[in-house]
């Protein structure tokens, strides 16, 4: 007899099941480290900003590796859009003292890989990249404001 297989199923995970924990000890290690390389490398360039920029892709950069190294679904997409997504974070905080930059970066890229690991853990991924870029446009519309 012939099996009849449902071809619509609903989204499933792809790999291991990542604890919040565990995503959030990752974005707040790139939060910091974030924070120590726009410091450093702002005394090379002179622009707070630029430097910011330059740190953004390292991070991004090393969270792509760990995120391999770790087994974590979609590693590249997910450092992507948390770097879209936060790109120009040095503009914001700019004028703040070291230990607020430092707990914003932290909470900031702990919230943008929490979200964007949350949202690529789904197995079909035109809804994945959907959601994404509108989550991303809204970010970046909230930012220019």
């Amino acid at each position: 007899m012939a099996k009849i297989i449902d071809s619509e199923v609903i989204s499933q995970p792809i790999s291991k099941s990542n604890s919040v924990w565990h995503i959030l000890l990752i974005g707040a290690i790139l939060g910091v480290l974030y924070c120590g390389l726009t410091v450093y490398l702002s005394r090379f360039i002179g622009l707070v900003s630029a430097a910011g920029d330059i740190a953004t892709i390292l991070v991004a950069t090393v969270g792509i590796i760990v995120m391999l190294n770790l087994g974590m679904a979609r590693p590249l997409l997910v450092a992507v859009a948390s770097a879209v997504s936060l790109w120009g974070l040095s503009k914001l905080t700019d004028g703040l003292g070291w230990f607020e930059v430092l707990v914003w970066s932290v909470l900031i890229y702990c919230l943008a890989y929490l979200l964007f690991s949350w949202l690529t853990r789904y197995k079909k991924i035109a809804p994945v990249l959907i959601v994404t870029v509108i989550i991303i446009i809204i970010v970046r519309l909230t930012i220019t404001l």
